[in-house]
């Protein structure tokens, strides 16, 4: 759905609150505005491959090995190219830190070298869902269907007392915050959103979030993120439980439903703005924008010099957005094209869905986190 894209550009927004937004402004947002940004991306991440997975795997049950072909393969013609060529032009501009980390980066691997002391980069959540793309299929290609439900909680179970242990054991919290571990509970809750919209070999089908159920989920997202928000406020920016044991899974609850209706269709008065062409455009280019927007005002220092921050502003925001506009018609789609060449399960359906009526909801399978 085309709200799914405009999730994408919400939750960019958010992301570049954080990175350009100073101090001021990010403390108007109390629960983290960058941090909300990437989590929503996981959850919409773990919504989106495990449905197409599910759709893939039972399609082709004896071609086990095709499928894992095919999936790795349209993942990495969606995700690898603009990311190696922007971690190429940092080398050769000689950006810091990636003149120096860009093997690490290079090997999906910042976040573990993030963890062990290096300087931060936006690099990390891409090395995080990069993992997480290189395990999971497995799980879903063997475990039993009647089993995800279970194995999925225990994994997000594994992601809090993870976040416990590095608490409690007064380790550096951006190992709870960087690594694949830190993030399963995020990823998870869309995991199980796309299990529990399984039905029959179709991935998508909502026909159980009506009625009561659909009450209550509204209800419990909503007290989880007025609960994660009041946390938030309350406590001091490092330490504490909340943040890194409970916080993931009070705003993953949000972000599943958040999903949920994005992939159903925002409806009410709230329909005008999702159905944004603007910003459903941003939404489709939003990893290419994830990608160079933390980059461009060293970029933009290195050839024009220091400068005052509301001169280099629209500088780096017309450059940012140019370089992403001319990168996703002259190079990104270009490359996407060659995903025909790879089989993938059809999730297109015709006519507008209603959960409703026992629509299922179709999802592009092309479609991705960012």
């Amino acid at each position: 759905m085309k709200h799914l894209d405009t999730l994408r550009a919400m939750a960019l927004g958010l992301v570049l609150v954080e990175h350009f937004g100073g101090r001021p402004l990010n403390e108007l947002v109390p629960i983290g505005a960058g941090s909300v940004g990437v989590g929503c991306f996981f959850t919409l991440s773990g919504f989106l491959i495990t449905g197409i997975l599910l759709e893939s795997f039972d399609a082709r049950p004896s071609a086990k090995g095709a499928v894992w072909l095919d999936f790795y393969a349209r993942r990495m013609l969606r995700l690898m190219p603009a990311f190696y060529a922007v971690i190429i032009a940092l080398v050769l501009l000689r950006i810091e830190p990636v003149v120096r980390s860009w093997p690490w980066d290079a090997a999906y691997l910042t976040n573990v070298h993030i963890a062990l002391g290096a300087q931060d980069t936006v690099f990390w959540s891409l090395s995080v869902e990069e993992q997480f793309y290189m395990v999971w299929p497995f799980v879903i290609a063997f475990a039993p269907r009647r089993w995800l439900p279970a194995t999925i909680l225990a994994m997000m179970a594994f992601s809090l007392l993870f976040k416990l242990g590095i608490v409690m054991g007064g380790f550096d919290p951006r190992s709870a915050t960087r690594l694949l571990p830190g993030h399963l509970v995020l990823l998870g809750a869309g995991c199980l959103l796309a299990v529990v919209s399984y039905r029959g070999q179709s991935a998508n089908c909502f026909t159980w979030y009506a009625g009561f159920n659909r009450r209550a989920f509204t209800t419990a997202a909503w007290v989880a993120i007025g609960v994660a928000i009041l946390s938030w406020a309350s406590l001091p920016k490092e330490g504490g439980l909340v943040r890194y044991f409970t916080n993931d899974l009070l705003c993953g609850t949000f972000y599943a439903w958040l999903v949920l209706n994005c992939a159903i269709g925002v409806r009410g008065p709230l329909k005008g703005f999702f159905d944004s062409s603007v910003l459903q455009y941003v939404g489709r280019i939003s990893y290419g924008l994830y990608l160079v927007h933390n980059w461009m005002p060293d970029i933009v220092t290195k050839f024009f010099g220091p400068m005052p921050k509301f001169q280099a502003a629209p500088i780096v925001l017309v450059l940012t957005f140019g370089v992403c506009i001319l990168s996703w018609h002259f190079f990104e789609k270009p490359v996407l094209r060659l995903k025909r060449y790879f089989w993938n399960a059809p999730l297109d359906r015709p006519r507008a869905p209603d959960p409703e009526r026992g629509d299922r909801v179709a999802v592009s399978s092309s479609a991705n986190a960012y």
